[in-house]
C-alpha cells in the first residue's frame, strides 16, 4: 500500500532507468545489507535504522530496475519475495537485545504469515494485493521507525514491538480469512 502510493508519487521507474545494475543484484544485496547488519547492531550497538534504510532502498529499486529496463520476469519476482523473508527476519533480529524474545518470535510469525497467506492465496487464483494492512512497505516503515525510537527512548522498544506483533498478526489472521471467504465463494 504504501509502495504503491509512492509510486503514484514518484516515478520509481524513471530512476530505475539511470542504474546499470542487474534487479536481481540489487535483491541480493538488499539481503546482505540487513543481513550484515546483524552482528553490528548486536555488537557494537550500531544504528539498526541505517541497515534498515539501505535495505530498504535496494529493495525498492530492484523492481523500478527490473520495470524500467525491461528485465522483469517471474523468476525476479520470486527471487525477490523470496529473499525478503530473510530481510525480515533480519529486521526483527536487530531488535532481539532489547525485547521479549517471545515477542520477536511473534512478530516473525506474523510477518511470514502476511505473506503465505498473499502467496498461497494468489497461487489459488484470488487476488490478494492490497487486501488488508500491514504490507510489506508498512512493516519495513514500522520497523525503520521502531529502531529510530530505540536510538533516544530504548524503554519504547518492547511495547512497541508487542504492538507490531499485534498488528502482523492481525493482518495475518485478516488476510488470511479473506483469501478464505473468497475462496469458498468459488
Amino acid at each position: 500500500m504504501v509502495l504503491e502510493r509512492l509510486r503514484k508519487r514518484i516515478n520509481l521507474d524513471a530512476l530505475g532507468r539511470y542504474i546499470p545494475v542487474n534487479p536481481n543484484v540489487l535483491t541480493l544485496l538488499s539481503v546482505l545489507a540487513a543481513w550484515g547488519g546483524v552482528l553490528p547492531v548486536w555488537l557494537s550497538a550500531a544504528p539498526p535504522w541505517l541497515f534498515i534504510a539501505a535495505s530498504g532502498v535496494l529493495d525498492v529499486l530492484d523492481g523500478a530496475v527490473a520495470r524500467s529496463s525491461g528485465r522483469a520476469s517471474r523468476r525476479g519476482a520470486f527471487i525477490d519475495s523470496y529473499l525478503d523473508r530473510y530481510t525480515d527476519a533480519a529486521y526483527i533480529l536487530y531488535f532481539w537485545n532489547y525485547v521479549d524474545h517471545l515477542a520477536a518470535f511473534l512478530a516473525l510469525l506474523g510477518t511470514f504469515a502476511i505473506s503465505y497467506a498473499r502467496c498461497r492465496g494468489e497461487s489459488l487464483g484470488v487476488e490478494v494485493r492490497g487486501v488488508g494492512f500491514m504490507e510489506r512497505g508498512e512493516r519495513v516503515l514500522y520497523l525503520l521507525a521502531l529502531s529510530l525510537v530505540l536510538g533516544f527512548f530504548p524503554q519504547l522498544v518492547n511495547p512497541l514491538m508487542y504492538l507490531y506483533t499485534l498488528l502482523v498478526n492481525s493482518a495475518a489472521a485478516y488476510r488470511g480469512y479473506a483469501v478464505f471467504k473468497k475462496l469458498k465463494l468459488s
